[in-house]
C-alpha cells in the first residue's frame, strides 16, 4: 500500500505540473493587454490566496484526511484552468487567481503529509528524502515534456494558439482528479481522539515557536525563498525576448531546465552525503542567488538561455532535504497544519515581494536579478546557515 500511495500521489503531482503554456503565460497576458504589473498583481493575488488558505486547507487536511485535500486541490486547478479559456478580462484573471489559489494551499500541506505517513517507521527519514526526491524528479519532468509539446502547439504565441494548450492542461488535470479517487488514508493510530481545529493551531504554533531547529529551518524556507515562480512566468520570458529568445525556445529553456531539476531533486541526498549537511544546505540556499546575479550581466540569446536553464535546475533542490529535516520533527496528528503554517509565511514573503520586483523590473530586469541575489544572500547570512544545528527530533 505504501508505494502504491506514493506512486498515485506522484501521478496526481504530474498531472498538476503538466502545465502546456506555463513558459509563455506572461506572453499571453501580454497579448491580451496587460502589463507587466498587472500580470505580477495576478500571481501576487494567487500567493496570497495560498497565505489565506494555508492554515484552513491544513487543519482541513488533518481532520477530514490527506485524500480530499488533494482532491480538492486537483479540482480547484482544473475548474480555473477551464475558466481561463473563456476569460477576457482583469477581473476574471483576478477570480482565476483565487482559484488557483486555493487550490495550491490545499495540496501544500496534505501531499507531503500523506508521503510521509505512506511511509514504514523504520527509516522514515532517508525514506522520505528519497520520496520527496521522486516527487520533484517526476514533477520536473512533467515541466520537461509540456513546455516543448506546448511550444509547438503555441508557435509564435498569438492569443488564440494558447486555446489548444489550456485544454490538454486541463484533460491532464482531469486525469489527475480522477486518480485522487484511487487514493487511500495511511492508517494512523486512532487510540487518542482527534484533536479539534483550534487545538491543532496552537499545539502547530507553540511547536514553531519552541523548536529551535525547527523554526530556523522554517525561516529559512521563507526567507531564503527563489521566487522560481516570478522567473518561470513573469520576470524570465519577458528578459530571454529581450535577448532575442524566440518564445519555442523560452521552452525549450525550461523543459532544459526541468530536466537538471528531475536530476538534482531525485538526488540531493545524495549531494548532502556527499558535501555533508551544513555545507549542503548552505550551497543549495547560496546557489540560486549567485545564479540571478550572473542572469542580470549576461547577454545574447545563448547565455541567457544557459544561465535560465541552471536556475531552474537548481533552484529548489534544497527542497526534498528541507521537507525531510521538518517532517521528522512534527507530529502525524498536526503535521498538514505545521507544514501549512510554513507554507503560509513563505506565500506572505512571495506576495509582498513579487509586486516590488515587477515594479522594480519595469525600470530595469537586470536591477531585478541582482536585488534578488541580494536578498537571498542577506537572509542566508543572517539566519547564519552554517551555524544549522543537527538533525534531531528534539529541541
Amino acid at each position: 500500500m505504501h508505494a502504491s500511495n506514493i506512486n498515485k500521489v506522484i501521478f496526481i503531482n504530474f498531472c498538476q505540473r503538466f502545465h502546456l503554456y506555463i513558459h509563455a503565460y506572461a506572453l499571453l497576458l501580454l497579448a491580451r493587454g496587460l502589463t507587466l504589473v498587472q500580470i505580477s498583481l495576478i500571481e501576487s493575488i494567487v500567493i496570497g490566496a495560498i497565505f489565506l488558505m494555508e492554515v484552513p486547507t491544513g487543519l482541513l487536511a488533518d481532520r477530514v484526511g490527506r485524500k480530499w485535500s488533494i482532491f480538492c486541490s486537483t479540482f480547484f486547478l482544473m475548474c480555473a484552468e477551464f475558466i481561463f479559456i473563456f476569460a477576457r478580462s482583469f477581473e476574471w484573471y483576478i477570480f482565476i487567481a483565487l482559484l488557483t489559489g486555493t487550490g495550491f494551499a490545499f495540496a501544500s500541506g496534505a501531499i507531503e503529509a500523506l508521503v510521509y505517513d505512506s511511509l514504514p517507521e523504520k527509516g522514515r527519514e532517508d525514506a522520505m528524502k528519497r520520496a520527496m526526491g521522486r516527487l520533484g524528479f517526476y514533477a520536473q519532468i512533467a515541466f520537461v515534456i509540456a513546455p516543448i509539446i506546448g511550444g509547438l502547439i503555441i508557435g509564435e504565441a498569438r492569443a488564440p494558439d494558447f486555446i489548444p494548450a489550456i485544454a490538454l492542461t486541463v484533460a491532464a488535470l482531469l486525469m489527475g482528479v480522477i486518480a485522487c479517487l484511487t487514493l487511500r488514508e495511511p492508517a494512523l493510530d486512532t487510540s487518542e481522539k482527534k484533536p479539534g481545529s483550534v487545538e491543532l493551531f496552537r499545539d502547530g504554533v507553540s511547536l514553531l515557536r519552541h523548536h529551535r531547529r525547527l523554526r530556523r529551518l522554517a525561516l529559512l524556507v521563507v526567507f531564503t525563498a527563489p521566487f522560481t515562480g516570478a522567473i518561470v512566468t513573469t520576470l524570465g520570458p519577458p528578459y530571454l525576448v529581450q535577448n532575442d529568445v524566440s518564445p519555442f525556445a523560452i521552452g525549450v529553456a525550461l523543459s532544459g531546465g526541468s530536466l537538471l531539476a528531475a536530476f538534482t531533486q531525485r538526488y540531493a541526498y545524495k549531494f548532502e552525503q556527499w558535501l555533508g549537511q551544513a555545507r549542503a544546505i548552505a550551497l543549495l540556499i547560496l546557489l540560486p542567488g549567485a545564479l540571478y546575479w550572473l542572469f542580470a550581466v549576461v547577454v545574447g540569446p545563448f547565455a541567457t538561455l544557459l544561465v535560465v536553464i541552471l536556475i531552474y535546475g537548481v533552484n529548489d533542490m534544497k527542497a526534498p532535504l528541507f521537507s525531510a529535516y521538518q517532517n521528522a520533527i512534527i507530529e502525524s496528528k498536526n503535521r498538514a497544519t505545521v507544514l501549512s503554517l510554513i507554507s503560509m509565511f513563505t506565500s506572505l514573503f512571495l506576495a509582498l515581494g513579487l509586486p516590488i520586483y515587477a515594479a522594480l523590473a519595469e525600470r530595469s530586469l537586470s536591477l531585478t536579478f541582482v536585488v534578488m541575489g541580494a536578498v537571498i544572500a542577506a537572509a542566508a547570512l543572517l539566519l547564519r546557515v552554517h551555524r544549522l544545528p543537527p538533525v534531531n527530533t528534539s529541541a
